[in-house]
């Protein structure tokens, strides 16, 4: 029940969205003009300790077994794949530990429910938060309290530190069994309107300001270019981005006039969303073909040139924007804009609690230090390559989308992307680099110029995040520094009985509110979707969220 499902893919995609995502050739660590100290691309640099506990490596071969998902936007070398890369061979080369991936699977949460259902589990593999459970209660993952403490890299405790909520929330009874993945701050959340800038500056057509700005730009794109105005697929999370124009908070839970907590999806003013959405689609606004588009096919239709406008969030750079420039060309390129209010200003965006997936490791599996290890190696890379480790290893590890191919040994640092826009964006105003100290931020900085330079449709991630006049972390900023959001009253693990549910009561808001938009439901048809909702288990799970958090 999370707004991006991503965090499940913050998902995607990932989910979601991208520490140091869509690099291109540009390289990864340092500046034209810097130099970074060879390391042994085998080993590591001199400056881990091999006797350090939680980067030695094994006397005698050891193998792990993992699963994992697609990652679609990974470039690899000739010959490499997910199950078998750079990582996979550095695991063997620096800790003589063998990875052996058993299934990839871009349905991958169902497929590890089969294989929960029939015990047929790997060594270590991601869980989201309503599997972990699960696990735990059959007794079915080690307990990694003691390990973790022995094994794991000051860095890496040192992100669990800076999100105690998260990491708490991987625990039971005070006992560690799932290692939060973690996220990449809270930068990452605000949402925008994405539109194409050459079409609007074709029209001469102003910054959206009011609702009705963004319904008199659609309207005037469809009618000089053709098509529909804004793209979205049948989920509705990217309607949803937009529904906090109407002050509604879809996927959140808030507390009420009487500090009781309730879901935002059923309240009053997402039945205004609602309302405005049906008259949307019958002006043609909103993709008639929505209900049968899923995220590709949505994308599908930005990258062909056949709409100008995406709600999306903050990586829409990242995917579709490669593709977009690719195939349309750098003047086709997309700009965030803040969502407006229909009650004047900006809207007030939603903040969910960011952490989504869980490592976690076999409880029959003899050695969980070695999953630690690998963790460990992942944070280091990314955070305190610089200067240790040379540019072509730092290149083969993190360009191309490789940074994400790691599965079930990937640790976010939950400060990283807050700080790299700062260090960034400084250096780009000032051509100082001296404040760029890790591998991510170099990236960020190099892509940006590269954008600029040479319009390198690899780059533009980069570049829309961080390094644009328009850049989507310079808006988020403004989101968190003025305190222009709400924030979810449920910090933490979803409750047992509510992550139980999994996504049913999601899916029959999505039904009934398909219907409504799509006009075959007229509005009041919402208050018989909320009291489905309820009967299916909502008002239970109301019950439980307000039970766990002392409502």
């Amino acid at each position: 029940m999370s707004k991006k499902s991503i965090f499940s893919l913050l998902s995607l995609i990932m989910t979601i969205i991208l520490l140091t995502a869509c690099s291109g050739n540009s390289d990864t660590s340092k500046g034209a003009n810097e130099t970074a100290t060879t390391g042994n691309a085998a080993t590591g640099s001199d400056e881990v300790d091999p006797s350090d506990p939680a980067f030695s490596a094994y006397k005698e071969p050891l193998t792990i077994h993992t699963v994992t998902s697609e990652y679609a936007s990974a470039k690899y070398p000739e010959g490499d794949d997910i199950t078998n890369n750079v990582w996979i061979d550095r695991y063997k080369e620096k800790f003589n530990i063998h990875v052996v991936t058993d299934w990839v699977s871009d349905e991958y949460d169902t497929k590890l429910n089969l294989a929960i259902s029939s015990s047929d589990l790997p060594d270590v593999f991601r869980v989201n938060s309503a599997q972990l459970q699960q696990l735990i209660e059959a007794d079915m993952v080690a307990d990694l309290t003691e390990v973790f403490d022995k094994y794991a890299s000051d860095r890496l405790k040192g992100y669990m530190e800076a999100d105690a909520d998260s990491y708490e929330s991987g625990k039971k009874d005070g006992q560690l069994y799932g290692i939060p993945q973690l996220h990449w701050g809270l930068i990452d959340q605000p949402d925008f309107m994405w539109i194409r800038n050459d079409w609007k500056e074709e029209l001469g057509t102003k910054d959206p300001e009011t609702v009705e700005d963004l319904k008199n730009i659609a309207l005037k794109f469809m009618e000089k270019h053709g098509g529909y105005g804004i793209a979205v697929d049948q989920t509705l999370d990217y309607l949803n981005v937009l529904a906090v124009s109407w002050n509604a908070h879809p996927d959140m839970w808030l507390e009420d006039s009487s500090g009781k907590l309730v879901y935002g999806s059923i309240q009053p003013e997402m039945k205004n969303a609602l309302k405005e959405w049906a008259e949307w689609y019958k002006l043609g606004i909103i993709d008639p073909e929505f209900a049968i588009k899923d995220f590709s096919a949505m994308n599908a239709d930005v990258v062909a040139g056949k709409v100008g406008m995406q709600p999306y969030y903050q990586w829409w750079g990242y995917n579709p924007g490669v593709d977009t420039i690719s195939n349309l060309g750098k003047d086709a390129i997309f700009y965030p804009y803040q969502l407006p209010s229909i009650t004047g200003g900006k809207a007030k965006q939603s903040v969910f609690f960011a952490n989504g997936y869980y490592t976690v490791v076999n409880k029959s599996f003899k050695h969980p230090e070695a999953v630690i290890k690998l963790m460990n190696d992942y944070a280091y890379i990314v955070d305190e390559g610089v200067g240790k480790e040379s540019e072509d290893l730092l290149s083969s590890l993190l360009d191309n989308d490789l940074a994400h191919v790691v599965g079930a040994f990937r640790v976010l640092n939950p400060n990283s992307d807050y700080e790299q826009f700062e260090a960034v964006s400084a250096a780009l105003k000032s051509n100082d680099t001296s404040g760029l100290t890790s591998t991510g931020m170099w990236q960020k900085y190099n892509n940006s110029v590269e954008f600029i330079k040479n319009a390198t449709p690899s780059a533009v991630g980069d570049y829309l995040q961080q390094g644009a006049p328009k850049a989507a972390y310079s808006l988020s900023k403004e989101v968190l520094d003025s305190g222009n959001y709400v924030k979810t009253a449920l910090w933490g693990a979803a409750p047992e009985v509510l992550a139980g549910y999994g996504t049913t009561l999601d899916d029959i808001l999505t039904e009934g509110f398909t219907k409504i938009i799509m006009g075959s439901e007229s509005i009041d048809y919402f208050d018989t979707v909320v009291q489905n909702w309820k009967a299916a288990g909502g008002d239970a799970a109301t019950e439980a969220v307000n039970t766990a958090y002392g409502k």
